[in-house]
């Protein structure tokens, strides 16, 4: 770790309220961050919440590597008088890394052959600037079977890890596709200077990445009309790439 780019993650439990994240300290080991951040909870609430702590290795090029973490529960420290504390990092596995996390609600309307996508919010993001943070957005497309049919993306958010978007995209799908059908779900931190930088991914349909998305998928195929919201985690593109053919249809 002695060319380690530190920085610190931080949100309450035990639903990551109110994310924030420190900038990145360069080549070092002993990081200095000298920042000041505010979460705005009541105080009976603070009582009741535990602040994590993740310190991650910024790669521009490779996986982000969670070095260590640290939980601090708030009715255990005196928060009218603050203070300061050291705390031992709880060592994380190597390939430990957080990508982040898409809320997403979907609705078939299969007399109008219409599949529904609202993409919510993101929470958690990995940062891919070093400098100026994270300027998010997500692009959905739509497989059938092996081929790509069509892509659509979200607004680009400035400078956050925890995007709100609240768009809705609707795609045709006839009732005798339906079952043939992959969502890639795709989160690219935007890049001026280059290529967009790739954050995380999802599959759900017909070629679903995991559990938690062929769950959202079979609820929507036994709810149609009925929007079925759901959380998912991020996945890297290798792991989609392994396990979705649709991912590999995409860009």
């Amino acid at each position: 770790m002695a060319h380690s780019n530190p920085y610190v993650k931080m949100s309450l439990l035990p639903d990551h309220k109110n994310s924030r994240q420190t900038g990145v300290r360069r080549k070092t080991q002993n990081p200095v961050f000298e920042e000041k951040f505010t979460f705005d909870v009541p105080f009976l609430e603070a009582q009741r919440r535990t602040l994590l702590l993740s310190v991650v290795d910024f790669d521009k090029f490779s996986r982000h590597c969670v070095i260590g973490k640290v939980a601090l529960r708030l009715n255990e420290v005196d928060l009218v008088k603050g203070g300061h504390w050291w705390k031992a990092l709880v060592p994380s596995s190597q390939n430990e890394v957080e990508l982040g996390e898409l809320l997403l609600s979907l609705n078939y309307l299969p007399s109008a052959g219409r599949l529904n996508v609202d993409i919510i919010r993101a929470k958690q993001l990995l940062q891919t600037d070093m400098c100026q943070g994270s300027d998010p957005f997500v692009k959905v497309q739509l497989v059938t079977g092996l081929k790509l049919v069509k892509t659509k993306k979200t607004s680009c958010m400035k400078a956050t890890i925890d995007p709100f978007y609240n768009e809705c995209f609707s795609f045709r799908v006839p009732s005798e596709d339906i079952n043939e059908v992959s969502l890639v779900f795709t989160v690219y931190g935007h890049n001026m200077k280059s290529s967009n930088d790739f954050v995380g991914r999802i599959v759900i349909g017909q070629f679903s990445t995991g559990p938690p998305e062929t769950s959202h998928w079979r609820r929507l195929l036994g709810s149609q009309r009925t929007p079925v919201e759901q959380w998912h985690s991020l996945r890297s593109r290798a792991e989609c790439d392994r396990v979705s053919p649709a991912s590999l249809e995409v860009t």
